[in-house]
């Protein structure tokens, strides 16, 4: 079956925190290409950026279709993949009873994953890949 693909990459810099952007390639199952990218915000996190970068893509997706997301970012994927299930029995606290990070992102990043057929793969960041080295240069557009 075909499905579509991301590889997408947030950036924060010149210090983390700073300011973030994100950038993403997306793939129809046809095998067309498409190159996105945006400034998020003057003052952020690079884990609002991978996480910003992740709903952005899938938003570009139609609903209801299988998605292969590669990411670098554990955070991102580990959350989507492990964590989240928990969080949310949880009332959005983690295992130790603090408050989840990023809240209202990991809502919005759920809410995109749910309505799509989403599989997860981690990608090593800055290690040669095409597609993610791409999505880390779109990222880093997006900040200028």
């Amino acid at each position: 079956m075909s499905q579509w693909k991301i590889w997408c990459d947030g950036a924060c810099a010149p210090t983390n925190p700073g300011p973030c952007a994100w950038g993403s390639v997306i793939q129809s199952p046809h095998g067309d290409r498409t190159e996105h990218f945006g400034f998020i915000q003057a003052m952020g996190t690079n884990n609002i950026a991978e996480l910003t970068a992740a709903i952005e893509s899938l938003r570009k997706i139609p609903e209801e279709v299988p998605v292969l997301l590669c990411s670098d970012s554990q955070y991102t994927l580990k959350g989507l993949g492990e964590w989240l299930p928990g969080w949310i029995r949880n009332g959005w606290r983690t295992a130790s009873g603090s408050q989840v990070a990023n809240k209202v992102l990991w809502q919005a990043l759920h809410k995109e994953y749910q309505a799509r057929k989403v599989t997860l793969e981690w990608v090593r960041g800055h290690n040669g890949h095409p597609e993610n080295e791409l999505a880390d240069r779109l990222a880093n557009r997006g900040l200028q």
